[in-house]
């Protein structure tokens, strides 16, 4: 074989490495952008929903306040007895904190994060 045949081929070898090297890294780099989209999107979304769901229970709750003031009795009553189901509402919410938020969050944080990608896509 001539010299100068192996050095180009060499060369040639080496260029095409960086180039895959160079392409890989472009790959990671999509699928990681494309990861954190998807968990931005999720705790947008999420905190949206939360936001949402305190004004309704807001409302909700001042509306009870004021039909049980004018039904029933004192209004200071019905905030009284909203205080209290906020108050066991939150001791439940915490004693099953794992089952009702935490372990579908990691399941769902897991399942956007570790979903494979076909590369050939």
């Amino acid at each position: 074989m001539e010299p100068g045949k192996i050095s180009d081929n060499f060369s040639s070898l080496t260029e095409n490495v960086k180039d895959y090297i160079d392409l890989r890294i472009d790959y990671f780099k999509l699928v990681l952008t494309e990861k954190l989209a998807r968990l931005t999107s999720f705790f947008l979304v999420a905190i949206i929903f939360f936001i949402l769901a305190m004004f309704l229970l807001l409302f909700l709750s001042l509306a009870f306040i004021f039909w049980f003031g004018e039904e029933f009795g004192p209004t200071w009553l019905g905030v009284l007895i909203v205080t209290t189901v906020y108050v066991l509402g939150g001791v439940i919410i915490y004693l099953k904190r794992n089952t009702l938020f935490i372990n579908h969050l990691v399941s769902h944080l897991t399942k956007i994060l570790m979903e494979e990608h076909n590369e050939n896509e």
